[in-house]
């Protein structure tokens, strides 16, 4: 049954996978033509799967066969009792069966209706139906069954039903009826084969939903990449779908509206019919079926779940207004692109929320072989339940590369703490820590769907929010990565002062945070592991779920043993090993190369020797692209499309030559060759991955990657790395980076934090600048006022920063990478020939020289957000950028200009990724022909 609400109805505990109807239809058989078959229509227009009889099935002496088991299997019974329904035996046969299964109406509902006969009658058996027992008694056939007959007429004469007498025309008692039905009716739920566990998240999301309020209709988003996602959302529709009057869940939306789907008519004809409002005739349009969800919907409090949406064109046929539905009801949406959401965040009026998933609930870098910690994670788990010992505060105490973190992940991450602690949040503190970027974390857990806002709020504001989140709440919150007592000190005042129930989880390298912070004893010290966990966890790296071939497994061991029982170094050797040839000979080079090293001591130089030696097994050409890792700030995010970018500005990419017939591949594709190598190797991390699965959004390095990092770039003997040598002053600024480099003589700036109106004097007057790199929004160019520092930046090849004016720009004309949340005045960019990826948050309107075009862009791949208007056709139409993969656009023409422009576009032999911002105007596209290598397009408004 798709449409209808249900009170609490006390239904049985039996599995609902056992039931094959709804509802079972009792009646007498004069009945069946006319008001009998009206209510049986009524109820399957509505969804309702109902069973009726027929007299074929009505043989022998006893109620038997399909009939027994469509009462049995049947959620509901509906008996029409006519002034003729007990003179039949199998009529009182079906009522005695139904009170039976139905334990008089308390265990199933069951729904009288009194057609044309006195309530009174059926109890006490009076009129016709004392008459009809008299006869039945009389004929002394059915004696045994008589007491059962009585019984059961008495019993259903006590339930309340509906009326149909006389007075009361057919059709409004059939209304009444089937409106009856589904309120007493719950809704079968969605069938879920195992259930995430994300119970916690699951209230949360439902918080967000206020569902208990009835003012207005709004929209959730839920966003993340993944299977999860649509499993969650099934849960919580589950949970929520009996508290509206109709609901519908419309699954692979992105699927579905391809043509062999059956596009977004055939949607929109399945969300009225899962609402309970059958279609006269085919939609034909997406316009007439947008209109029909209006008129149909608009005074029903609804819910609705638009599963896996990829565009905006999908929420504007299904959901396309605040008026669509009734007051109260909620539209929720998932999706793998968040921008999707943003596209429709004011869309029509409609409030839109956001919860991701992935934040929200599970690990941002997920572990793939995790080995050897279940004891561990037994007794922590234990301290955690401890309610009687003193102190809310429980620690794990190891050496950098034992698996802190992963054993905090996993605890967690499972099922057990979930349920334990409703509320849960997680924040990376770090050697290098920040107490107002810790609380921010926190609040990114504890607040997703408001964290977006505390950017502005200091660092007592931020402490004080936590400590509101937390209060009065069972939670456990999680300290990664706390080096020392100074730390803990700035961080913990922000909870609660009353405990109910909350923990705090610490994992620290120095065990005088333990004591510090009043840790539960003993401090739970990780231990190395043991030969046959070492062994297993090398085994999962190098050959995943096969064999090690017998004549390389004492080999194999032996390289393990080098590694001490440190995971970490495992994993690097593993990853060393995996990308070497499956030999005997192969793996004794290896082994007789490792360095032997020391446990004494958590910081030994030998302990850095055997992380090393992979960093030392990488080709020369990539050993500057993973130093590089090493400016970004310890635990730091990295967007791998900036990280790129920036290999490609210190030229540490070097092209590869190919034959006349085929094109070399672009530079971006080898860096993200070059990515996905330290990423087998287990030099670097994932944190995120590309919403299609097969590459790298987020990445992260290890804290003691990244000291390798430093360590090798300030080696005065470092000539071996592509004559490239890189150094990290530490004195620049918090946080600031000054990348230096021999060949040629130029310097990159990274600034973080309170350093952006500073920047100017980190760089060195004899060198000249290739990157600006500027974390936040707020700074422009203009304060390079200096004529001698503007020399030196003129040479600039990577900036981002927020703010600049166009004319600023055109001196650059060595730039190739240009990210500016705002770009003023119209750019003429004819000048900057080496650009390759132009990024505006902001729209950006092109120009063209008074002498026409002239030169092609042949390196531009990017050009986001630009205006559609002649200047940009004229560039269109003079072939201008032959290379270009990713456009965005914002349409503000008349419709007739702007659609001649996008049909330009079809000339981007290249084009993959097309964005497009609707002004004013709207355009449909089903009419556009786009390149033939589009492979996304996204809609905004």
């Amino acid at each position: 049954m798709a449409g209808g609400s249900s009170s609490s109805s006390d239904l049985d505990s039996t599995p609902l996978s056992y039931f094959k109807y709804d509802v079972f239809l009792s009646f007498r058989g004069y009945t069946r033509f006319g008001f009998t078959d009206t209510l049986y229509h009524a109820l399957v227009n509505k969804r309702i799967d109902t069973f009726r009889d027929s007299e074929e099935l009505r043989i022998g002496e006893e109620l038997e066969g399909s009939l027994v088991e469509a009462i049995e299997r049947s959620r509901m019974s509906i008996l029409i009792l006519c002034d003729e329904y007990p003179s039949s035996r199998w009529c009182l046969d079906e009522l005695v069966k139904i009170m039976e299964c139905s334990e008089n109406g308390r265990k199933r509902p069951v729904l009288p209706v009194y057609f044309q006969v006195a309530k009174s009658d059926v109890q006490y058996q009076n009129n016709e139906y004392g008459k009809a027992m008299a006869a039945h008694e009389e004929k002394r056939r059915y004696n045994h069954k008589l007491e059962a007959w009585k019984s059961a007429l008495s019993e259903v004469g006590k339930i309340y039903g509906q009326r149909c007498d006389q007075k009361t025309p057919w059709g409004t008692a059939i209304d009444n009826i089937v409106e009856e039905v589904t309120k007493r009716l719950p809704p079968l739920p969605l069938h879920i084969d195992h259930p995430l566990g994300y119970d916690s998240e699951l209230e949360e999301a439902k918080s967000l939903l206020e569902i208990g309020s009835r003012g207005t209709c709004f929209m959730l988003g839920i966003h993340g990449d993944g299977d999860e996602i649509s499993k969650f959302v099934a849960e919580l529709y589950n949970k929520i779908r009996p508290r509206f009057e109709t609901a519908s869940f419309l699954s692979n939306i992105r699927e579905k509206t391809t043509e062999s789907g059956g596009g977004l008519e055939d949607l929109q004809e399945t969300l009225l019919s899962e609402m309970g409002e059958e279609a006269k005739s085919k939609i034909g349009s997406t316009f007439k079926g947008s209109s029909e969800i209006k008129r149909r919907l608009g005074l029903k409090r609804v819910l609705l779940v638009l599963d896996d949406v990829d565009s905006i064109q999908q929420l504007s046929s299904l959901a396309g207004g605040l008026d669509w539905f009734g007051p109260g009801s909620r539209i929720i949406i998932t999706t793998r692109y968040e921008d999707v959401l943003d596209d429709h965040l004011s869309y029509n009026g409609v409030e839109v929320k956001k919860y991701c998933i992935t934040e929200g609930s599970s690990s941002t870098v997920k572990e793939e072989n995790v080995v050897g910690l279940e004891k561990d994670f037994e007794i922590v788990i234990n301290q955690l339940k401890e309610e009687d010992s003193p102190g809310n505060v429980v620690s794990i105490v190891g050496m950098g590369g034992l698996g802190k973190t992963t054993l905090a992940r996993m605890i967690y991450n499972s099922d057990e703490v979930k349920k334990l602690f409703p509320c849960r949040a997680w924040a990376t503190v770090s050697k290098e820590y920040n107490a107002k970027e810790v609380f921010k974390s926190l609040l990114k857990c504890l607040k997703p769907s408001t964290f977006q806002y505390e950017d502005s709020s200091s660092e007592e504001e931020l402490k004080q929010k936590v400590r509101k989140c937390l209060q009065g709440k069972r939670y456990l919150v999680v300290l990664d990565d706390v080096w020392d007592a100074k730390a803990w000190r700035s961080i913990k005042n922000c909870f609660p002062e009353s405990n109910n129930g909350g923990m705090i989880l610490v994992t620290t390298r120095n065990d005088r945070v333990a004591y510090v912070s009043e840790s539960k004893e003993p401090h739970h010290n990780l231990s190395f592991m043991d030969k046959e966990k070492s062994w297993e966890l090398f085994h999962n790296e190098v050959f995943c779920r096969k064999s090690c071939p017998p004549e390389l497994e004492p080999i194999g061991r032996s390289i393990v043993a080098c590694c001490k029982g440190l995971p970490l170094a495992i994993k690097t050797t593993a990853g060393l090993v995996a990308k070497r040839e499956r030999s005997e000979d192969a793996w004794e080079e290896i082994m007789n190369l490792l360095p032997y090293w020391s446990v004494a001591e958590e910081d030994s130089s030998e302990l850095m020797e055997i992380l090393k030696f992979s960093y030392d097994d990488l080709p020369n050409k990539m050993k500057p692209c993973f130093l590089y890792l090493g400016v970004f700030p310890e635990d730091e995010e990295i967007l791998v499309r900036d990280l790129i970018r920036l290999w490609i500005a210190e030229g540490f990419i070097e092209p590869i030559q190919t034959g006349r017939s085929k094109a070399p591949p672009q530079p971006e594709d080898i860096g993200e060759q070059y990515l996905k190598e330290l990423v087998d190797r287990n030099l670097v991390q994932v944190a995120k991955r590309r919403s299609d699965g097969k590459g790298v959004k987020i990445c992260q390095i290890h804290d003691l990657f990244r000291e390798l990092c430093i360590s090798e770039s300030n080696k005065s003997d470092n000539n071996n790395n592509n004559a490239h040598k890189l150094c990290f002053p530490s004195n620049v600024g918090s946080y600031a980076s000054l990348v230096t480099c021999n060949q040629p003589c130029t310097c990159s700036l990274f600034i973080y934090l309170d350093d952006k109106h500073r920047w100017p004097h980190h760089i060195p007057e004899d060198r000249r600048v290739n990157v600006l790199y500027f974390a936040d929004w707020c700074t422009d160019i203009k304060r390079a006022t200096d004529e001698h520092l503007r020399g030196l930046i003129k040479s600039l090849k990577f900036l981002k920063m927020g703010y600049s004016e166009s004319h600023e720009l055109c001196e650059f004309q060595s730039l190739e990478t240009c990210d500016m949340s705002i770009i003023d005045k119209s750019l003429s960019i004819g000048g900057l020939k080496q650009m390759r990826h132009l990024c505006g948050e902001f729209c950006l309107s092109l120009s063209v020289d008074e002498g026409g075009v002239t030169d092609k862009m042949q390196n531009l791949q990017t050009l986001c957000f630009v205006s559609v208007d002649s200047q940009l056709r004229s560039l269109l139409d003079n072939g201008c950028f032959p290379n270009l993969r990713k456009l965005g656009l914002r349409i503000d023409e008349d419709q007739d200009s702007a659609e001649e422009i996008l049909r330009s576009l079809q000339c981007l032999s290249n084009l993959r990724k097309l964005s497009l911002i609707f002004g004013e105007f709207w355009i449909p596209l089903n009419s556009i022909s786009f390149p033939s290598n589009l492979i996304k397009i996204t809609l905004r408004v």
